[in-house]
Parts: C-alpha cells; sequence; structure tokens
C-alpha cells in the first residue's frame, strides 16, 4: 500500500527519529499539562500566569506571522498591529453583537487580515525602503483613527467585548484550557511557517529580500510573491488578533493604538530575534511578552520602560549583531565555517582546474510552456532598440541577432550601452522604441520570469546570487521554473511537491558534485571568495539548460589562466551542449577566442558586426575601442 501511495504521490513514511519523538512528547505534554496543573496545583500554575504563557503564544504567532513579511520578504511594516486589530475587531463584532460561533469570527479575522494585507501590499509593488516604511505606518494610524475609533462599528471607547470560544462547554474561560487552544494554533502556524521555507515558495520570498533582479532572472514573479508575502502575513496576523482579543475579553482601539507601541515591539522583536529566523523571532517574541508583565516594585511602572529598553536593544542589536539572535548563537558555527571557506578557498590555479567540469552542471530542463528552439534560426532579434533616460541615449536603433548554438560577442568602451541592452533583452529595462523577440516569439512587453521561464538564463557584472542563501539553496533557486506546481499545494506542500522538490535536491547535489564544490554546499555564498562566486553563479546559470545565456563579464576578477580554462570551458558549453551565449566581456583574447561573431557598440549604436577576423581589422572599431588605429 505504502509503495502504491509512492508511486502516486510521493508519499513517505515518516522516520521516527529520536528527535521527532522527543519534539512529538514535548508537544503532547504542553497540550496535556497546562490544564491537568492548574487544576492540581493551583498555586504554581495559577490562572494569572497561565495568562501571561498565552500571552506570550500570541505574541509568537503575531512576531511568525510579521517574520514571513520583513524576514523572509524582506518588506518592511511599521503597523502591523493594526492587522491582528482587526482580528480582534473581527471576532468581538461577528461573536458578541451577532452571536456567530467563534470560529466564524477566527476564520473571518484571516480572511480579512488578508485582504486588507493584499491593499497594503499593493503599493510594494513601486515603492520600497522608507516609504513603504511610511505607507504601512500611515495605514496603521488610519485605521486606528478611522476604524477602531467608529462607534458604529467597534463600540467607540467602550470597544467590543470578545467571548472564548464554547466557553459554557469546554471551559475555555479558563487560561489553562485557552493556552491549549492558543498553542494548537501556533503549532499549526510554525508547521506552516517550517513547510513554506522548504518549497519554492519561500525560496522566491529569500530571493526577493537578497535581491529582485536576481530573483526575476531566475524565474521569480517578483510582484505576485510581494502581494502573497503579504496576504499570508495578513492572515496570520488576523488569527492572532482573534485570539488575543479573547485572551482579554475585549477590544478597544487603544490597544492596537499607535501610542501603545504594539507595532514598533513587533519590529524590535524581529529584528533582536533575526530576521528570517523562526527560532530567534520565537525565543524574542516569548521573552519580549513575558519581560512587559513582570512586576518589579523597586521600578514604578515598569511596563512604561519596555519600548525604551526595546529600543535600546534595537540600537545595540543593529550596530554589534545585525543578524540578531539568531547570529549570535550561529557565530561560532559562522567563524569556524569561514575559516573553512579560507582554508579551501580556490587559488586562481584551482579555478583554473575546476573550470573543466562546468558543462556537466547543466540538466536536463523541462520548461512548461516554453517553445524550443528552432535549429537554425536565430535565438535572438532586437530590431531598433533604443532606450532613453530623461535626456540620456543609452541605446539608439540598436539591432542583433544570436542565432542557435552560437556564441556571440558584444564589446564596446565603458558607457558603451552594452549592459543596458542586456537589460532589455532580459526584461529589465523597457525600451523606448524597438522589438525584442526570443526564439520567434516577441517578448518586447513581458517581465523578465516569464523570459526565464521560456529559457533564458543571465549572470551580472556584479555577481547574481542570493549571497545570504547557501550554495545548495542558489542551486534549488536556480531551478525555480522547473518546480512544476503552484502556489497552493507549495504553502501545504501536498505529495506531489514533495517528490518535485526531491528531483530538484537530487539535481542540485548532482550539479554541485560536477562543480567540485561539495565542501561548499552548506555554506552562505557571502562566505566564498569572489571566484568561487563566480563559478557558482556560472554553474546556477547553466543548471536549468537555458536556449540563450546571457555572460556579463565572465571573467571578471580572474587570472589569465583561469580566463583562458573559461573560453575552453564555453566552446564546451557550445559545441557539446549546443547552447547558445550572448557574451560581454572586455578580456579581449578571450572574445576572440570563443565568439563566432562580434557585435560592438559605441555610445549606444552598433558601430560594427562581423567575424573576429573582420572586428579586429576594422579601423574605425580599433579607433573607438582601442584609442589608436591599424598601423
Amino acid at each position: 500500500m505504502s509503495e502504491a501511495l509512492e508511486r502516486l504521490g510521493g508519499l513517505k513514511r515518516p522516520e521516527l527519529t529520536p528527535r521527532r519523538l522527543t519534539m512529538a512528547g514535548v508537544i503532547l505534554a504542553l497540550l496535556v499539562l497546562p490544564p491537568v496543573l492548574a487544576r492540581v496545583a493551583p498555586g504554581l500554575f495559577s490562572d494569572y500566569r497561565l495568562g501571561q504563557a498565552t500571552r506570550a503564544v500570541v505574541f509568537v504567532i503575531a512576531a511568525l506571522s510579521l517574520n514571513i513579511l520583513m524576514g523572509y520578504a524582506g518588506q518592511i511594516s511599521l503597523g502591523h498591529a493594526a492587522f491582528l486589530g482587526v482580528g480582534a475587531f473581527t471576532t468581538g463584532y461577528l461573536t458578541w453583537w451577532y452571536g456567530f460561533p467563534f470560529i466564524t469570527g477566527f476564520i473571518a479575522s484571516g480572511v480579512l487580515g488578508g485582504i486588507l494585507a493584499l491593499l497594503v501590499g499593493i503599493p510594494a509593488l513601486r515603492i520600497r525602503g522608507l516609504y513603504l516604511a511610511v505607507s504601512t505606518l500611515a495605514f496603521g494610524i488610519m485605521m486606528e483613527q478611522m476604524v477602531f475609533s467608529a462607534e458604529f462599528l467597534t463600540g467607540g471607547q467602550a470597544g467590543l467585548r470578545v467571548p472564548r470560544p464554547l466557553q459554557g462547554e469546554f471551559e475555555f474561560v479558563r487560561n489553562g484550557d485557552f493556552f491549549v487552544l492558543c498553542l494548537l494554533v501556533f503549532l499549526l502556524v510554525w508547521l506552516f511557517d517550517r513547510t513554506l521555507t522548504s518549497t519554492k515558495v519561500g525560496r522566491a520570498f529569500f530571493a526577493i529580500r537578497e535581491d529582485e533582479q536576481v530573483a526575476a532572472s531566475f524565474g521569480v514573479d517578483v510582484a505576485r510573491f510581494k502581494l502573497l508575502a503579504f496576504v499570508l502575513s495578513g492572515i496570520i496576523a488576523g488569527l492572532a488578533g482573534s485570539l488575543y482579543g479573547s485572551l482579554i475579553f475585549n477590544a478597544q482601539h487603544e490597544e492596537f493604538s499607535f501610542q501603545r507601541g504594539m507595532s514598533l515591539a513587533f519590529v524590535i522583536i524581529i529584528v533582536v530575534g533575526g530576521l528570517g529566523s523562526r527560532a530567534g523571532v520565537i525565543t524574542a517574541a516569548a521573552f519580549f511578552a513575558l519581560f512587559s508583565r513582570l512586576d518589579i516594585q523597586f521600578i514604578p511602572r515598569f511596563e512604561m520602560w519596555v519600548p525604551i529598553i526595546g529600543g535600546l536593544l534595537l540600537i545595540y542589536t543593529v550596530a554589534r549583531h545585525p543578524g540578531g539572535l539568531a547570529q549570535a548563537w550561529l557565530e561560532a558555527r559562522e567563524a569556524k565555517e569561514s575559516k573553512a571557506a579560507r582554508a579551501g578557498t580556490l587559488v586562481e590555479e584551482d579555478i583554473a582546474n575546476v573550470l573543466p567540469a562546468l558543462p556537466a552542471v547543466t540538466v536536463v530542463a523541462e520548461r512548461e510552456g516554453a517553445a524550443p528552439a528552432r535549429s537554425g534560426a536565430p535565438v535572438l532579434e532586437t530590431k531598433d532598440v533604443s532606450v532613453n533616460f530623461g535626456g540620456v541615449q543609452a541605446l539608439q536603433s540598436a539591432s542583433i541577432e544570436v542565432p542557435h548554438g552560437k556564441v556571440v560577442g558584444l564589446i564596446g568602451p565603458n558607457g558603451a550601452g552594452k549592459t543596458t541592452l542586456f537589460n532589455v533583452v532580459s526584461g529589465f529595462i523597457k525600451p523606448t522604441s524597438g522589438v525584442v523577440k526570443f526564439k520567434g516569439q516577441d517578448v518586447t512587453e513581458d517581465p523578465p520570469h516569464i523570459r526565464a521561464s521560456m529559457g533564458l538564463g543571465r549572470t551580472f557584472q556584479l555577481i547574481g546570487l542570493a549571497k545570504n542563501l547557501t550554495v545548495r539553496q542558489n542551486f534549488l533557486l536556480a531551478q525555480h521554473p522547473l518546480a512544476r506546481y503552484g502556489v497552493l499545494p507549495g504553502l501545504f506542500r501536498l505529495p506531489k511537491v514533495g517528490t518535485i522538490e526531491d528531483e530538484l535536491e537530487e539535481r542540485s547535489k548532482e550539479a554541485i558534485a560536477a562543480l567540485g564544490f561539495e565542501r561548499f554546499r552548506d555554506t552562505p555564498v557571502r562566505n566564498l571568495s569572489h571566484g568561487q562566486q563566480r563559478l557558482v553563479e556560472l554553474g546556477c546559470s547553466l543548471a536549468t539548460s537555458p536556449d540563450l545565456l546571457l555572460l556579463d563579464e565572465p571573467s571578471g576578477g580572474m587570472a589569465p589562466a583561469a580566463a583562458e580554462s573559461l573560453a575552453e570551458r564555453l566552446i564546451d558549453v557550445r559545441d557539446k551542449l549546443g547552447r547558445t551565449i550572448l557574451l560581454i566581456e572586455h578580456h579581449i583574447p578571450l572574445v576572440l577566442a570563443v565568439c563566432d561573431e562580434i557585435y560592438v557598440l559605441n555610445y549606444g549604436s552598433i558601430l560594427a558586426h562581423g567575424s573576429t577576423e573582420e572586428i579586429t581589422s576594422n579601423p574605425e572599431v580599433v579607433a573607438a575601442y582601442f584609442g589608436e588605429a591599424v598601423a
């Protein structure tokens, strides 16, 4: 039976390791013991103490919601308490005023939180950084002043009563019982969060956080996944708000006001715990929730000092440990890994020896909806492409053709428009006029992730990797177009997702082994040398067998011996794998060694086009590029 299930959906019987058994035992104890101990030992496990523990659990859920947005996707939010307020007021409105069951208000809180987060996230498609932070802050203040204070919606100053679920039958009025309910919700959120980070959805979030251009070049729909991060964060925050309102039996607008500092508290929790660190955020949130309710006799009104203490802790964290608690915990291991990486850093001669394995990195790619390249037809055509940046003409009627199975060079002096043309081809810049065709299709209006999914890969002048991710994670990210499952199956890791993820893992393992980087598999890319990073980038760009590979100065930072070896490998990629390459390169010997034909750009216009012999003997090219005429 189990074998049949594995064939049908990739289901696997979970291995009962000692660690999993221990975790299961701890979870069971947390679910069973609190209500029992509250009755057996009411002095030690008082209703008040269990109430504070419940508050900590609710804070953890809310912090995890913000961590998805800020820690994973890198989108700043300074008005997150508004989503908790939405959850609390929605639950009170439906349960207290209209008598609906708690579960109705709970689900509605998540749905409404997600809808509002979607609306807040729309500006994030065009703004980022400080402007995004200000817009989220404005949303929080607007909700407080215009919605939460509206008497006909929220009861005005009196607020709304938020009853606990089925308290007559299951006695959820007791904090010990309500703690179990909140803990169950936390476990579900934790499992969802853990699942999220193990699929292409989580990797897309991480890539957006690192560099949106790099994410798009790997086939990630940046706009779509940005909005998804807002929606998921809003849903979980709304659910946390529903629980919070039931915990305190009431929802008042002061509780979620800017002056109260709840939004700032969550930002402090995320930063101090460590952006993107699940364990760090959980620890910081639980500590903050318990610490802010301490009763210290010799410090009057101690709760008012908590924001000040949190602000000082935030400043210290940013100055000394930008990665928060997660960085502090991992500093020893990071130091050891960095030392190992330095000890194993490839010198230029070693890089030259590793490069022969580069063609073996390529895997068989199956991209949905990608038309095959036609043999003999141009893989890429640009016709009269012009780009204006204000009054600056970066490109002027630039037309090139890249035949299938050829290596075409794009050279010219600095500022000639080469990278601008690359960005037009890959979709990062929309041309002012002209047409771009890829494999015979007009892609002028298509965004970068669509072109990547069609089989267009590229590297960047400044290395295009997610540098805070490991080598393995970058290879998985590079295969984003091959992860043939939707967002919804990915969020819940349905059986099909597990099968596909196993395939991607195996391909990544093979590619890393072919590159000779097994010892750096779990090393963050930032800890590698420049030469190693360049090799990983080249490997990632080849991992999906692109029909057209755009290489932006691939020999940058390499010694002559390594550049010579790279030339041989690019010829192998062309001849043995049948790949098509468009190459920007200032290392002229490499260009002459690998290119079948060359285009020369000068002041945004095509100055010359021809074979290597024709280009090197062209007096205009020599004068423009080398600054001297041929004797």
